[in-house]
């Protein structure tokens, strides 16, 4: 009957969010009608819980034509990989398709396509969900023990943070709500006060936050845990260049010894299945509990090809020359072995039902010919990809995170001890060259090589201010106009006269 109940009440918080969406922040909290009724039992605070994790997931995933009607779009466009690869100019659309080309070349308001992508409801959504826990749970006495209490608030706490981290990197500038019944319109806030609520929350959240849930590691990874908020914490820390507190918070989680870099004979299970020791945290998404899994589904799909789907040319791909660029160690020995565990060459002779072969050399194929492989499943020409990973946060990234702020304190030599220990599991020589400039480029390049496809890109070029340098469309101008980050959408803008749009979209509409 307990589990019952939290299923019940997750499918009805998640129905009434999918379904009064009219407004943000203007509305009474996304669960009033039944609020009465649904904060009695501990079997109630878990739900509620869950169901503000399954609305973050959704945000992450993206919004689908049921939300924006007026769209022609279908499906779930992935858009976390738009927010975080999408403009760092190593990807390409094979296929030519028209709304990806204006993605990579910042043209987010020539299509109405491209609206949903600019709207942050969901993430205020799990806000909204975040705040009722928070000010809810506090009161209920059946059935919930005081630790088991403390967990869940700070599993809120940490979600809340984490859903204004995600909003602030991606829009910039972005209100805060921290109050579960707030219908005053709200401005945007500086980021830098934004970062700086993320590293508080997180602070208050990270000891009553447990290292591993309970269950399998993808479940347990898919909440709160004091790695997830350590993480959260040092990248919140990086935007605010705190590059102290970033480098005491990966410390803490390296100290843990709870994680390590897995042989790369291993990478097909931590980024297939999700259950690896270098996972930190990940979204694990859930063909059973409704979520997308089609054509026009996850993010997963648009990679891949037959034979792992039937999809009979590539979306989104890797330039062969922009391979050649970012791996110069396998162009030159063919000693980087993270190559042939993230690209596939295919060959696109065979055509129809049957399962096309893939070549050994993964570069075989021309320049827009090779396929993005590190997230490939079973071959079976299906869409069944939902049962997946996405991940947030590994352990690499925090390795490769703690080397640049590292670097950027003086501390080179131990910037790169992990620097090379990234290096070292990749199969490539280690970096000996010991001036400041130089191995801060070196971690940032190496980032790019080892999180490709992982939605870090963009946000890194942003943080640096250098989207300019690799993204020919945006200019050193633009940047410090506001171009790197996403134009506010229309529906923010409504009975709120305290809503501004970003500078640079202003007048680039």
């Amino acid at each position: 009957m307990k589990n019952k109940t939290i299923i019940l009440l997750c499918l009805v918080l998640v129905s009434i969010t999918t379904e009064s969406c009219k407004k943000w922040l203007d509305e009474l909290p996304i669960n009033t009608v039944t609020e009465d009724q649904a904060w009695k039992t501990g079997s109630d605070a878990e739900g509620a819980v869950a169901a503000a994790f399954a609305i973050f997931r959704r945000a992450l995933s993206g919004l689908t034509k049921d939300d924006t009607p007026a769209t022609t779009r279908y499906g779930s466009w992935g858009d976390y990989f738009f927010w975080g690869d999408g403009r760092s100019g190593d990807w390409i659309t094979p296929n030519n398709d028209s709304d990806w080309e204006a993605w990579f070349e910042n043209r987010l308001l020539t299509r109405s396509e491209l609206e949903p992508l600019t709207n942050w409801r969901l993430f205020y959504r799990t806000i909204e969900q975040c705040n009722l826990v928070l000010e809810k749970i506090p009161n209920i006495t059946e059935g919930l023990k005081e630790e088991r209490k403390r967990q869940l608030l700070a599993d809120a706490r940490f979600l809340r943070a984490l859903s204004h981290f995600y909003a602030a990197r991606i829009w910039g500038d972005v209100p805060i709500n921290l109050e579960a019944r707030n219908v005053k319109p709200l401005g945007r806030e500086p980021l830098d006060k934004v970062m700086q609520m993320v590293v508080d929350e997180v602070s208050i959240a990270i000891p009553d936050l447990p290292w591993r849930n309970e269950g399998t590691i993808k479940e347990s990874m898919s909440r709160g845990t004091k790695g997830a908020a350590l993480a959260l914490k040092a990248h919140a820390a990086m935007w605010l260049e705190d590059y102290q507190g970033a480098s005491d918070a990966l410390g803490e989680i390296m100290g843990s010894n709870l994680f390590k870099l897995v042989p790369i004979e291993e990478f097909r299970r931590l980024f297939d299945t999700g259950e690896s020791e270098e996972v930190i945290f990940e979204m694990y998404y859930d063909i059973k509990k409704g979520e997308y899994s089609d054509y026009y589904g996850h993010i997963m799909t648009y990679y891949l090809t037959n034979p792992y789907t039937s999809r009979t040319n590539l979306s989104l791909a890797v330039a062969r020359s922009k391979i050649m660029e970012i791996y110069p160690d396998y162009v030159r020995d063919g000693s980087d072995k993270r190559v042939p565990e993230f690209f596939q060459s295919i060959d696109f002779s065979v055509s129809g039902n049957e399962l096309r072969p893939v070549f050994p050399d993964p570069l075989q194929n021309g320049e827009r010919a090779i396929m993005f492989a590190k997230f490939r499943k079973v071959k079976d020409l299906s869409y069944n990809l939902m049962e997946a990973p996405v991940p947030i946060f590994r352990y690499a990234d925090v390795v490769l995170l703690k080397a640049e702020a590292d670097a950027r304190l003086g501390r080179i030599s131990d910037a790169l001890t992990n620097l090379n220990a990234v290096r070292t599991r990749a199969g490539i020589p280690l970096f000996t060259r010991d001036d400041q400039p130089t191995v801060i480029e070196a971690v940032v390049e190496e980032r790019r090589r080892e999180l490709i496809g992982e939605f870090q890109r963009s946000y890194d070029l942003v943080r640096l201010g250098r989207l300019h340098e690799f993204n020919p469309n945006v200019t050193a101008q633009a940047e410090k106009d506001g171009a790197g980050f996403v134009p506010v959408s229309d529906e923010a803008f409504a009975n709120n006269p305290n809503m501004e749009q970003t500078y640079y979209w202003q007048f680039n509409q």
